[in-house]
């Protein structure tokens, strides 16, 4: 099936090397649709800009941004598809995204392109734009652009139904690994059987929290359960590890695990455990069950017995600098490194398998966003 994939994402975060990636994995089946632009030149400019001292009549679609001005035709779109092909275009736009839903319906895939805040990586991004301006001039660049990606993540986060898939692309630019995870993430992407939007959903719902630490998947949850008591509820796993003084009420802690539990996997030489039979006593209840976890083969049988009504959110931390210090100060170093070890694992495992996960949230700095993620998807699935 031909589809509209469109990008958005912050800058310098990998929208245009996506669309490159994009019309090569796809044997240029897929092309890039061209926008025009009053925005100054750039020496990145590949063909998806077109610099322009006035948005030309033939582009129906038109939005402004940082006070420049873009648009593209929706013809052109249309051409591409009547073509038997699939069109790509780079919208950082919410309205416009909603304006493509509209008029293309199923066809159009969103794609979100993240990126953490790294001031080093954003001044070598101005500093390959712009090569020969001055150290101020870069300076001032790069804080506008640490803006720029703020404003996209508070826009994501406000409007994360909106997006069918999420590509995380935080790693050095210029990187052959960098590149080709980029491009995994993309080529999985494509490869998707599209389904059919439905306006319609069951109010009984089982949602997989996978976070890592740092990520706050206990906010999350707290959120989410806070947003609405009475409806939504954590299951509690069944652990042979030992209570330990900052759980928070995820685990029932056993000696043994009982034969009624039938999802067991093992995490630093403990069992864990889930019982779907309770599960689908919970969801009977017309209740939202909550289940943190970060186990994969976990996730996928849970994913498969309960199939349409259920949803895998992966939980992404913006972790800075600053706050790896601190835990790193206040943690052992084993315990430290434990911690580290299985962010870079549950985030690879997303990124080999990015079409197992409903949702990408994301933990930034800000305490509310978390709250506004928690109610945006609740109330797209149960409203």
């Amino acid at each position: 099936m031909n589809r509209v994939f469109i990008l958005f994402g912050a800058p310098g975060g990998g929208k245009s090397l996506s669309c490159e990636l994009l019309e090569n994995l796809s044997d240029y089946s897929a092309v890039t649709i061209q926008k025009e632009s009053t925005r100054l030149k750039r020496n990145s400019d590949n063909k998806e800009i077109k610099i322009v001292d006035k948005i030309s009549n033939d582009c129906d679609i038109r939005y402004s941004q940082y006070g420049n001005d873009y648009g593209f035709s929706s013809k052109d779109i249309w051409n591409i598809l009547k073509q038997k092909k699939s069109a790509i275009i780079i919208v950082n736009d919410i309205r416009t995204i909603r304006i493509l839903n509209k008029k293309f319906g199923n066809l159009t895939h969103s794609i979100y392109i993240h990126s953490n805040i790294d001031r080093h990586k954003i001044f070598k991004i101005s500093k390959q734009r712009y090569p020969d301006k001055s150290d101020d001039f870069l300076s001032a660049d790069v804080s506008r652009r640490i803006e720029k990606i703020k404003t996209v993540h508070r826009k994501y986060i406000e409007n994360t139904a909106l997006f069918q898939s999420a590509i995380i692309n935080i790693y050095e630019i210029n990187n052959s690994q960098s590149q080709l995870l980029l491009e995994q993430q993309l080529q999985q992407i494509y490869k998707k059987v599209p389904v059919c939007k439905i306006s319609y959903s069951s109010t009984s719902r089982v949602f997989v929290i996978a976070g890592a630490s740092f990520s706050g998947k206990d906010q999350l949850v707290n959120a989410m359960i806070q947003l609405d008591p009475d409806k939504v509820s954590l299951y509690q796993k069944a652990s042979t590890r030992p209570k330990k003084a900052d759980d928070k009420g995820e685990l029932k802690h056993v000696k043994t695990i009982s034969k009624k539990h039938n999802i067991i996997y093992s995490n630093n030489g403990y069992e864990y455990a889930i019982c779907s039979q309770d599960i689908w006593g919970c969801l009977s209840k017309e209740k939202v069950a909550l289940i943190v976890l970060s186990d994969l083969e976990a996730i996928k049988q849970i994913k498969d017995e309960f199939s349409s009504i259920c949803s895998v959110v992966y939980l992404h931390a913006n972790v800075e600098p600053e706050a790896l210090d601190k835990a790193q100060k206040e943690l052992s170093n084993k315990e430290y490194q434990k911690r580290i070890d299985s962010t870079e694992k549950l985030l690879n495992d997303y990124i080999h398998n990015i079409n197992l996960f409903d949702h990408v949230l994301l933990n930034t700095s800000e305490s509310e966003d978390l709250y506004d993620q928690a109610f945006n998807i609740l109330d797209y699935y149960l409203d």
